[in-house]
C-alpha cells in the first residue's frame, strides 16, 4: 500500500494543460517553451515511476513524453546534441497540444475511479500516526524498551483503527500487550513466558507475573482486562463495532505503557546495583581478637 499524493495529480494536470494551452508564434524555439516542457516532463516520469498510472495512462504519457523529446528536450541527463533554438513547426506544436489533450481525457476517465479514501480522524489521534506510527502513543522514554513483535503489532492495530477494521485493530492490540507481559516478565525474573513454563493463557500469564511479584495496580488491570474486554472477543463469532475498538484501543495503550515503566524501573535498580561499591562488612570478632 502506498500512499497517494493527491496534490501532484493536481500539479500534473495543471502541467499537461500549459501543454494543451501552447500557440504556435513566428519564430518560436523550444528554448521559448522550455519551462513548461521540462515540467510537464519530470512530472509525467515521477508518475510512471510512482506505479499509480494504470496501463492506459502510462501509454497516454508516453505519447506525450515522446512529443516533447521529438522537440529537442534530453530523454535523460546527459547533453544532446539536438539544439534548443531552432525554429518550431505549427505541425510540432499541434502535434504536442493534441497528445497532451488526450492524456487529458484519459486522466479524466481514470480519476473518477481510482482506489482513493479520505480516512476519517479517530478521536484525538493522529490519522497519519494511526496509519504509520502508532506507536508514538507511548511515552518516548519506554519506547526502546518495546519490542520488534510488540511494536508491529502496534503499528497493525493503528492501521486498522485508521481504516475501520475494528475486529483486527483489537486483535492486534492484544497480541502487543501480550508480548509486554511476556518483556516485563523477563524483567522481574529473567525469563519469558515460554522459558518459564507458562502456559499459553492470559490467565496463566497473570498470575506468573503475580508470582514474580509484578505491580498489582498493573495486575489487576491486566485481569480486568482479560475478563471484560479481551476474553469476550476472542470468540470467532464475535465481531467489534468502531467505537468499541477505539474505546479498547486506549486502554490497552495505558496497559503498555505502565508495563514498559516498570520495565524501566527495573533496570535503572539493577544499574544502580551493578554500579554501587560493594562495601566491607564489620571485623570478625576473631579477626578483631589481639
Amino acid at each position: 500500500m502506498k500512499r497517494l499524493n493527491t496534490h501532484s495529480i493536481y500539479l500534473l494536470g495543471q502541467r499537461i494543460h500549459a501543454l494543451v494551452s501552447l500557440k504556435h508564434r513566428d519564430g518560436i524555439t523550444t528554448d521559448d517553451i522550455f519551462l513548461p516542457l521540462i515540467r510537464a516532463e519530470l512530472d509525467l516520469k515521477s508518475q510512471v515511476r510512482s506505479g499509480f498510472f494504470s496501463p492506459s495512462l502510462k501509454r497516454a504519457a508516453g505519447v506525450v513524453l515522446r512529443a516533447i523529446y521529438a522537440l529537442g528536450i534530453p530523454e535523460d541527463d546527459s547533453p544532446e546534441t539536438i539544439k534548443t533554438d531552432t525554429p518550431l513547426q505549427p505541425y510540432q506544436i499541434s502535434f504536442l497540444s493534441q497528445k497532451a489533450r488526450d492524456f487529458e481525457t484519459v486522466l479524466a476517465n481514470e480519476l473518477p475511479g481510482l482506489a482513493t479514501y479520505s480516512v476519517s480522524p479517530k478521536g484525538i489521534f493522529s490519522t497519519d500516526d494511526l496509519i504509520t506510527n502508532a506507536e508514538l502513543q507511548i511515552p518516548e522514554k519506554y519506547r526502546h524498551n518495546l519490542s520488534e513483535k510488540a511494536k508491529a503489532d502496534i503499528q497493525q492495530a493503528g492501521k486498522c483503527l485508521a481504516f475501520e477494521l475494528p475486529t483486527a485493530s483489537a486483535f492486534h492490540m492484544w497480541r502487543a500487550v501480550e508480548s509486554v507481559m511476556d518483556s516485563y516478565h523477563e524483567a522481574l525474573t529473567a525469563k519469558g513466558f515460554a522459558n518459564a513454563g507458562v502456559t499459553r493463557n492470559w490467565g496463566a500469564y497473570v498470575k506468573a507475573l503475580e508470582a514474580a511479584k509484578a505491580e498489582k495496580k498493573i495486575t489487576i488491570f491486566l485481569d480486568h482486562i482479560r475478563e471484560e474486554y479481551r476474553n469476550p472477543i476472542s470468540h470467532p463469532n464475535e465481531m467489534l463495532d468502531l467505537d468499541e475498538a477505539f474505546a479498547l484501543f486506549g486502554p490497552a495503550i495505558s496497559a503498555i505503557g505502565q508495563m514498559l515503566k516498570e520495565i524501566l524501573e527495573i533496570e535503572e535498580r539493577k544499574k544502580r546495583a551493578a554500579e554501587s561499591p560493594t562495601l566491607p562488612g564489620p571485623p570478625s570478632r576473631a579477626a578483631a581478637a589481639p
